[in-house]
């Protein structure tokens, strides 16, 4: 490294650290990854991430430091993984192009010697002449069967190494669509199937409910109980949503202890019945320690509900549900609120919803 490239990565360095302890971030080698990256500029989407939980004057716990992790760090990571995978295949296909040319050269010249045997034959066969026809045949059949045979190997083995390849590559997409946490859709694949679910929408004049949900109180709760039960919970809620859910509906985890339904061919009503299901059956349930029999306590949620209007732009459907759950929480929590219920004449007595508000609700 030049000294000049020295004194750049020392001034990002000073930068992410200044950043760092001004929004009261841990300096472990993880978040010192993600807040270098953010001094550097290198990674927009990163930037844009961080400024949005800044401007929102949210804190930087140490769920919202992992999933930040997870998102832009283990993205890239997956982003090699593919990038590796790729070039096995295409190196696994060259092999086989290779052989596939290798075998085609030899039948070629099998049926040149095949046809420069038959000529020996042209003056009128005899006996001797015969003889060493047949001969040269069994060689020629010979060594033309064993490079077949080798041929067959390689092409088998090659099949298994492609087969394999295949396999990871399937294994890195669903990782890369999954919250490696509670199993269920991350943030990238709720935005892709929330596009998807517009787009059929808007082609068949169908209904599209979006609920948005969020765990009540959960900082308290993992601030006393520890990040432990704490991740027991968020799979607790995640298979309270899995398992109400059916068909084309998917739950996802939104963000830290926020989670969204996507309910295709739902309307507001039906939307709202789901929702009340999930909250009353999460509600009945009370987490216990296995090891202590310590009880933790309920589980309850907050859930917002509004319908896709054909054509609108995803922000503002996503904007009325924010709004449906923020209401719910300022309603008194365990509850759930649509668009339906939102002031229609004074949107300023129900805020649209932002992490900034939940935090002052002591979410």
């Amino acid at each position: 490294m030049q000294p000049g490239q020295t004194d750049g990565a020392r001034a990002i360095a000073e930068r992410a650290m200044d950043a760092m302890a001004r929004h009261d971030v841990p300096a472990t080698p993880e978040n010192y990854t993600i807040w270098y990256a953010y001094a550097a500029g290198s990674d927009p989407e990163l930037v844009k991430a961080l400024d949005v939980v800044i401007s929102n004057h949210r804190s930087f716990t140490a769920e919202r430091n992992a999933e930040i992790y997870e998102r832009f760090v283990s993205r890239s990571r997956l982003d090699h993984t593919v990038q590796a995978a790729g070039e096995g295949l295409e190196t696994a296909m060259e092999r086989v192009l290779r052989l596939l040319s290798d075998y085609g050269a030899d039948q070629s010249a099998y049926g040149r010697k095949l046809a420069q045997i038959s000529g020996t034959l042209d003056g009128g066969p005899t006996a001797e002449t015969v003889q060493t026809v047949l001969r040269q045949l069994r060689q020629e059949t010979r060594a033309i069967l064993i490079k077949n045979q080798e041929l067959e190997h390689r092409l088998s083995r090659s099949k298994r190494e492609i087969e394999q390849l295949r396999k990871d590559l399937e294994t890195v997409r669903r990782d890369a669509l999954t919250d490696p946490l509670t199993g269920i859709a991350n943030r990238k694949q709720f935005d892709q199937r929330l596009r998807e679910a517009c787009a059929a929408a808007l082609e068949d004049g169908g209904a599209l409910a979006l609920v948005m949900a969020d765990i009540d109180h959960f900082k308290a709760f993992n601030d006393r109980f520890g990040h432990r039960v704490g991740d027991e919970v968020l799979k607790l809620v995640a298979r309270h949503l899995r398992n109400h859910l059916k068909g084309r509906d998917t739950p996802a985890r939104y963000g830290g202890e926020e989670f969204a339904l996507i309910l295709p061919a739902t309307t507001l009503e039906g939307a709202a019945v789901v929702a009340d299901q999930i909250r009353r059956s999460l509600a009945q349930h009370s987490l216990t320690s296995r090891q202590t029999d310590l009880r933790y306590g309920k589980v309850t949620l907050s859930l917002g509900i509004a319908v896709y209007q054909l054509g609108e732009r995803l922000d503002d459907l996503l904007q009325r549900a924010d709004r449906a759950l923020y209401l719910a929480k300022q309603d008194g929590r365990n509850r759930v609120c649509t668009e339906a219920q939102l002031p229609a004449d004074a949107p300023g007595e129900v805020p649209a919803f932002t992490t900034a508000n939940l935090g002052r609700l002591g979410a």
